[in-house]
């Protein structure tokens, strides 16, 4: 049945050939209603712009419109925040522009506009910094290369837009990196020509001065992919951020702040290094509020195998006292989205095998080589197909979970092997 739904697939696909994919997001998008605030403030700004502009919005975070409306100067009325683009602009002059817009009697006015510090918005936060009571407008700017972005701080005080700061970085992050319950200003930045790795968190002081503290990162870190702000085993909040070191690996440094200090944290486990294949991001694997930090090794019986036939065993480590120590150890598809939580009772014992013929994963007992595990004791189905679907749960699988389309179905072993899992037991192994 698999087969004959991917060949109906293959015979629509020339139908589909005359269709055009080009063009940008922004060409293909059809730009969201206004609602009647949003209105009286697009007319407010065309009012002093002109109407040759064109709306941008922010591609990340809690604020998503082109138009922001909140008490950034804490006097009790909201203030609009709106980015744009002139069409018509200098050569010299950057065509991305923020426009404050304020309520005088009870109408929209346009009251300041600025240069924007980059190409595209990435993210906009509003928050305090540190100890100081002020709302800082936070934004983070896409480059016109693509490669590396600008954050930047603002603060609205009587009638002015005023930037209070300006760094370069690969990545921005605001929240309480000490559990002192006020923010701070988070960015890591990659290896440049000019520069080593490093990062950087900012706090605010009473008096609206602003503390830095810098700390450096792998020399190797070529580009950082992400950071994650979370909690460690003994629950102290961390930074962990993922960078690339090679042409295809990562790995992961932990960093703290104590004290408005920022520390790198070495890692001392000798058992296990966090370089591993690039797609293996840290993650709050099971939700606990812990990160986790990936390693790869592979099922048994694959050690002698090419890397292309082998599978690869997922295992999850929580950063304690200067230690990686292993919490969970299962198989993980970064394409299907799902981590499968291999029980203490299968270490060692149970190895993974694709049924190529079926497109299912057969978890089977170790006997020592791949050809000899026939035991089969667990099916994973992982299909976006409603046939495939179907015929499965005529035949006995369980449905553990459906997202983005996609199904995910288990069948245990008709047989009483004492390594066969519970129905419980593999509910609570299936992880998103």
């Amino acid at each position: 049945m698999k087969r004959a739904s991917a060949l109906m697939i293959a015979l629509l696909l020339p139908a589909l050939g005359g269709c055009s994919l080009g063009g940008s997001v922004e060409t293909l998008m059809t730009p969201p209603k206004l609602s009647i605030e949003q209105e009286q403030i697009y007319n407010a700004l065309k009012s002093v712009t002109g109407s040759n502009i064109r709306l941008k919005y922010p591609k990340s975070g809690d604020y998503l419109s082109a138009f922001i409306v909140s008490d950034i100067d804490s006097d009790g009325a909201d203030e609009a925040l709106v980015f744009y683009e002139r069409g018509t602009a200098n050569a010299e002059e950057n065509p991305l522009r923020i426009n404050v817009l304020d309520q005088i009697d009870g109408v929209w006015s346009s009251v300041y506009d600025r240069s924007a510090a980059g190409a595209d918005i990435e993210e906009v936060i509003i928050s305090p910094l540190g100890e100081n009571e002020r709302i800082n407008i936070i934004i983070s700017y896409g480059t016109v290369t693509g490669s590396g972005r600008i954050t930047e701080v603002y603060d609205y005080r009587s009638g002015t837009l005023e930037r209070t700061l300006s760094k370069s970085c690969s990545l921005m992050e605001v929240h309480d990196l000490d559990g002192n319950g006020t923010n701070e200003l988070f960015i890591a930045s990659a290896q440049t020509a000019g520069q080593a790795a490093r990062a950087a968190a900012y706090h605010l002081d009473e008096s609206g001065t602003y503390y830095e503290s810098i700390t450096a990162l792998s020399e190797d870190f070529t580009e950082c992919t992400q950071l994650l702000c979370g909690n460690t085993e003994n629950g102290e909040p961390a930074i962990f951020i993922d960078g690339v070191v090679g042409p295809s690996a990562i790995r992961t440094e932990i960093l703290r702040l104590s004290e408005n200090r920022l520390t790198r944290t070495p890692q001392n486990n000798p058992l296990f290094d966090s370089v591993r294949p690039s797609g293996y991001a840290a993650q709050d694997i099971d939700g606990d509020g812990i990160v986790e930090i990936p390693g790869c090794n592979v099922f048994p019986g694959y050690e002698d195998l090419s890397e292309t036939e082998q599978i690869t065993m997922t295992s999850w480590y929580t950063f304690s006292d200067n230690r990686l120590i292993k919490k969970h150890t299962g198989y993980y598809s970064i394409n299907e989205g799902f981590f499968f939580l291999l029980p203490d009772r299968w270490k060692n014992k149970v190895t993974l095998k694709r049924d190529n013929v079926a497109e299912e994963l057969v978890f089977c007992a170790y006997s020592g080589s791949l050809q000899g595990s026939t035991n089969e004791l667990l099916r994973l189905c992982i299909t976006a197909d409603p046939v495939t679907v179907a015929d499965c749960l005529d035949n006995g699988y369980l449905l553990l979970g459906a997202k983005g389309g996609t199904q995910y179905l288990a069948k245990s072993a008709d047989s009483d092997d004492p390594l066969l899992l519970t129905t419980g037991e593999i509910i609570t192994a299936f992880l998103y």
